[in-house]
Parts: structure tokens; sequence; C-alpha cells
């Protein structure tokens, strides 16, 4: 009778073992499932189509194909992915699979694009000197300021610029006095507070309203935003205005 009941009681434990053993599978099974639900839902998030007319925005896009791999180090995109990029643009009038750390489009314009990278932006814009030949300016922002490269672009060909060469000293041009130390050591502390907005075929603007305030530094400073216009004759951004503006954020 011992042995019957001993029996079925090792029985009745495996019994319950194999059901606890079914019940976490089955649980695991619906968690992976959740899992790639989840998943594909975040992959087709990123998954839109973007129409980019070719003709419209070609030189922008030619010149994409030809910048230095300098101009974009905190993310990386090699020249021949870039030449892919284009040849499906050409082809389709259109891009597909922007991804979620890269490569997603925020604007295109037919002087400026600009893409969501990691945790910063990149744009390139060009500003056309004659059919062929612009200046080219890429920026690359990051947490820790921006990377800005200028170039001559001639029918193919890159030419490095400083871009002193084109704004002249503008930090040094905001100063009422240039020899004043404390004036000069308040700008170069904000120096990474600057925004470039080169998104204008035209006019470009240099700020820093956040961290400069006309109350505060107005001793110091003639504003917080210069206004440059390109000049075509000169190939350089002619300095039109300096003034205060107030923060937006």
């Amino acid at each position: 009778m011992k042995s019957i009941i001993y029996t079925f009681l090792i029985l009745f434990l495996i019994s319950c073992n194999d059901k606890k053993q079914e019940q976490l599978e089955k649980s695991e099974r619906i968690v992976d499932r959740t899992h790639e639900i989840k998943k594909s839902e975040s992959a087709s998030k990123y998954q839109d189509t973007l129409k980019i007319k070719y003709q419209e925005h070609k030189d922008l896009l030619d010149i994409l194909t030809v910048l230095p791999d300098s101009t974009m180090e905190s993310w990386g995109w090699e020249a021949n992915e870039r030449v892919e990029f284009v040849k499906t643009i050409k082809k389709n009038n259109c891009i597909i699979g922007t991804n979620e750390h890269f490569s997603n489009i925020a604007l295109i314009k037919p002087n400026t694009m600009e893409i969501q990278v990691v945790d910063g932006r990149w744009t390139l814009s060009i500003y056309e000197i004659k059919p062929s030949n612009y200046i080219v300016i890429t920026d690359d922002i990051v947490g820790d300021g921006n990377d800005i490269k200028c170039f001559e672009y001639d029918n193919g060909k890159l030419v490095y610029i400083k871009m002193e060469n084109l704004f002249g000293d503008f930090f040094t041009d905001l100063l009422i006095d240039k020899e004043n130390s404390r004036c000069v050591e308040l700008l170069d502390d904000n120096k990474i507070g600057f925004e470039y907005n080169f998104k204008n075929a035209i006019n470009v603007e240099i700020s820093n309203s956040f961290y400069l305030k006309e109350n505060e530094n107005g001793d110091c400073l003639k504003g917080n935003i210069l206004k440059y216009q390109f000049n075509k004759k000169t190939r350089k951004f002619d300095l039109l205005k300096i003034d205060w503006i107030e923060s937006k954020k």
C-alpha cells in the first residue's frame, strides 16, 4: 500500500513539474513574441518613404558624394554609401529605410540638407557662385559643439577653405573693446553656445541668444547675432548687421 502511495506522489510531482515547465515555456514565448512585435513596430517606424526629386537637388546631392569623411567624423558615412544613396534617389526620386540612429533626413531644400545623426544633427549647405561652382559648408553638430568645414566646389572638385576666409573673425566682430580681457574671456567661454543657420540660399545667421543677453553683456558685446549675405563676386559672406535678439528657448 505504501509503495502505491509513494508511486502516486512521484507521478503527481512529475505532473506538476511538467505543467510548471509548460507554463514557463509558454510565458517565455509570449515575452519573446511581445519583444518581436515591439522590435517590428520600432523598425517600421523608421521605414518611411521620403520623396526627393533628384533634379531639384542635383547639385546638393552630387556634392554630398564627394565630401571627405572628415566632414562627418562624429558618425561616419562613407563615400561609397553616399554614392549608393544618391543613385537610389536618382533612380526612384525617393529614399526608403531611414534609421533610428542615423540617416533620418529632417530637411532637404535645393541648397541645404539636414540629417538627424545619433544624438545630433549634420547639415550640408551650398551657395552658388555660378553653375557648377559653389561655396560648400558642412556642420557636424554634436553635444560638445559644432564642427564646421568649408570648401569651394568647382565642376566636381573640392578645395578646403578656412571659415575665417568666408566670414572674417566673427567672434571678434562682436566685441565693443577687443582689448578688454574680461569681455574676450566672456566670449571664449560662450563660443560653444553659438548656433549657425545655413538654411537660406543667400543669408546666414550666427547667434548665441541663450547665454548672451543684452542686459547682462551689453557692456562687452555689440549683440548676440550676426547677419550675413553671400557675395558671389567676392565669394565671401558680407556682414550686414549685428543685433540683440531674445532666446526663444
